[in-house]
């Protein structure tokens, strides 16, 4: 369901949608995803953050992939990113690293979080899912470290993995987004393919990063 769900909507129809809800009628896929919950609220969402997205054609349109992206201390990486894709391409980012717990685990499994198992991560990628993967936190204007069995789905399924630099303050409301050029994993490269890629990727993150800061604005 599109992200501009409650647009153009008169009064009654937005009532309706609400009583709809709180009655339980309505659907969420295999993985926890309520596309409709993500709709209602954006614009709430809207107001804490203001987000930049460069280089959203890269992303690919259709298929599998893995979005790796940096992060620092704080929480606003996975929403900024997942909104971020989902505005400027129409496609619903799944962020790995949701504790599997309730109440929490299946509420952020709503949003479009998922388990950091390789067997999810797997499903998701070979049903055509976009599968955010955050890199380990860091500071400042350093990527983090990255598991190479954490990009060992992406070479099993052959689907690119696509290298996103995060920009912006965990307090502040600007932040940008910049994709980089997927990278296609070799899925007969050997027992080292997994570490070659995630070198590769890891590099590519940090030139991003290097490339689009701007000292004093976004780091």
């Amino acid at each position: 369901m599109s992200t501009n769900l409650l647009r153009g909507l008169p009064g009654a129809a937005t009532v309706s949608l609400v009583d709809r809800r709180l009655r339980g009628s309505y659907e969420i896929d295999e993985w926890g995803l309520d596309p409709e919950l993500v709709a209602l609220s954006d614009p709430a969402v809207s107001l804490r953050w203001d987000i930049e997205v460069s280089g959203a054609e890269r992303i690919p349109a259709t298929g599998g992939a893995v979005l790796v992206f940096n992060r620092r201390v704080g929480i606003s990486e996975p929403w900024v990113l997942a909104r971020g894709i989902r505005r400027s391409s129409g496609r619903f980012v799944r962020t790995v690293g949701v504790v599997d717990l309730a109440p929490v685990g299946p509420f952020l499994r709503r949003f479009g979080a998922v388990v950091d198992r390789p067997d999810e991560i797997a499903g998701l990628l070979r049903a055509g899912q976009l599968v955010g993967l955050p890199m380990s936190r860091s500071v400042r204007a350093t990527v983090g470290d990255l598991q190479t069995d954490r990009i060992e789905a992406a070479i099993t399924t052959g689907r690119p993995v696509v290298p996103v630099a995060m920009l912006g303050r965990e307090a502040g409301r600007r932040w940008r987004v910049v994709v980089g050029n997927p990278l296609t994993p070799k899925r007969r490269g050997g027992p080292l393919a997994a570490v070659t890629l995630t070198e590769a990727v890891r590099d590519a993150v940090q030139t991003l990063l290097d490339d689009a800061t701007m000292p004093g604005l976004w780091l």
